[in-house]
């Protein structure tokens, strides 16, 4: 509706006359702005996008070496936490670690240490009975599952959400075809009749009702 009633005023304004070159060159500067911002917000989606795939990239690299880390303290060591209850604190890290990695470290798990319960009273990490060497041969797979443990959860935010790029890109589209028909008119260069001018504010008055 706001095209047709820029095309009325145009008409308007050239009653009787061909269309001025500086009214043409603003519609040509119009379309130019329009393909510019498209540029310019195409730039910016890309580098969402870039910055996002970074961000994945040190996400993998910095939970990769914690929960490394907490397999490792579990495999090795009994840990505890002053300010958090035994089985607090072996849920907790269980559910990061994931099932698999736990079912590894309960096979590598050094002699002498003891089993861990949950607070359901089921065991989560049980009582060791290996030795350094089985831990160090099994460490390539260890590190194995907790890359596919860390893969899963990355997949679950991995999704960007680009539809307000497509819905921008789509406006502008619009425009810039509503600039068009206005050059295609512009271009014409004829003298108006009041009566195509009476018609196209009637056709105008239509879209309001």
């Amino acid at each position: 509706m706001k095209a047709a009633q820029v095309l009325v005023a145009l008409s308007l304004a050239c009653l009787g006359c061909a269309t001025p070159p500086e009214v043409k060159q603003a519609v040509i500067a119009k379309d130019q702005a329009y393909t510019e911002n498209q540029r310019l917000m195409e730039q910016y989606r890309e580098l969402v996008t870039n910055v996002t795939e970074r961000h994945h990239q040190w996400y993998r690299h910095v939970q990769t070496r914690l929960k490394l880390n907490l397999a490792l303290q579990w495999a090795t060591t009994n840990p505890k936490l002053t300010d958090v209850a035994d089985a607090e604190l072996a849920k907790d890290d269980a559910e990061l670690l994931g099932a698999e990695v736990i079912a590894l470290i309960n096979d590598i798990r050094l002699k002498n240490l003891p089993e861990r319960k949950g607070p359901d009273g089921q065991v989560v990490f049980q009582a060791g009975t290996g030795d350094m060497s089985n831990l160090l041969q099994k460490l390539p797979e260890l590190t194995g599952r907790i890359a596919q443990r860390i893969e899963k959860d990355a997949q679950a935010s991995a999704n960007v959400d680009l539809t307000a790029f497509d819905q921008y890109g789509n406006n502008v589209g619009a425009l810039r075809r509503i600039n068009a028909i206005l050059k295609q008119y512009l271009d014409i260069d004829v003298t108006v009749s009041r009566d195509e001018v009476q018609s196209l504010a009637e056709a105008v008055r239509t879209l309001r009702r």
